[in-house]
């Protein structure tokens, strides 16, 4: 069985979990927190030496890590990866945007608004995430006024890689009512096959942290 590595507050690992439960693959979850130092405890350091949820572990105990490359590996030959090369390339492109323009603002303003102990000593940080998060959501309320999926005819990877923290604006202070296409689009993925809401886990087994490096893993 497939292990993933992660916890269900993170963005970047509910991805991965939606696109398990919409491919009907059964997996485990090792919970592995942020909020506790553990993706830099040297015993997950041995399993992604980048430090990072979410992590897959393979039956064979080979690990693939970043949940980009982890929603490619699994799309391929599904209709969640398109086959002609122009609207791969966009599913990219899209991809590309989630992690360099949109999650750095609207994950890590979520993060210090609801995870550190003092998000008042961040306010000059928080009004330029502000900033930044405006800007990536304006992105997509153009995108989204223009079409029903983010890449191309059909739902892809990049719908399910934007989704969870394009749904968590309003933990941030962003109200969905301000982003009418934005708020279509999100009712439509939450209308897919076997859909997953935030939150939620699908995994078969959950491990705690300890647990599963108490015991030696084959």
């Amino acid at each position: 069985m497939l292990t993933l590595f992660g916890n269900v507050e993170s963005g970047n690992v509910h991805k991965v979990q939606m696109v398990f439960s919409r491919l009907g693959l059964p997996f485990r979850r090792v919970d592995v927190r942020q909020d506790l130092g553990q993706p830099r405890d040297a015993r997950f350091l041995t399993i992604n030496p980048m430090g990072k949820v979410p992590a897959v572990r393979f039956p064979d105990g080979d690990v693939l890590s970043d949940s980009g490359a982890i929603l490619f590996y699994f799309a391929l030959q599904t209709p969640l990866w398109p086959e002609p090369r122009r609207d791969q390339a966009e599913v990219l492109r899209w991809m590309f945007f989630e992690q360099y323009s949109h999650e750095p603002a609207l994950a890590v303003l979520r993060y210090l608004k609801r995870f550190t102990p003092d998000p008042g000593a961040h306010q000059s940080r928080i009004a330029d995430l502000v900033s930044k998060s405006t800007f990536a959501l304006g992105v997509l309320e153009k995108r989204l006024a223009q079409a029903e999926w983010i890449a191309g005819p059909a739902p892809t990877i990049a719908d399910y890689a934007l989704y969870p923290y394009t749904r968590w604006m309003n933990e941030v202070g962003f109200s969905h009512d301000d982003w009418p296409a934005i708020s279509l689009w999100m009712r439509r993925v939450e209308k897919l096959p076997r859909f997953l809401p935030l939150y939620t886990d699908a995994a078969r087994e959950v491990i705690a942290f300890a647990d599963y490096f108490a015991t030696p893993q084959l």
